[in-house]
């Protein structure tokens, strides 16, 4: 598992469901939210967007609601 320092937070992956991971945003040594891809390219994409230095604010966390750091 893996993961990505951003200011301010960091992105930590976790096992899921099996091969699917999930992505828990952490601030402040608190689980934030919880992004949950719905399958195996939609982790793909968010971990190569992660890889990228993407910052989550904006994203969908997989249960419709938007990430606000």
């Amino acid at each position: 598992m893996k993961a990505w320092a951003r200011e301010g937070y960091q992105v930590v992956e976790i096992p899921f469901d099996h091969d699917l991971h999930q992505f828990m945003v952490v601030q402040d040594g608190e689980a934030v939210h919880a992004i949950t891809p719905w399958d195996f390219d939609t982790q793909d994409r968010i971990i190569a967007d992660l890889n990228a230095g993407a910052d989550v604010n904006g994203w969908e966390d997989g249960m419709g609601n938007t990430i606000s750091i």
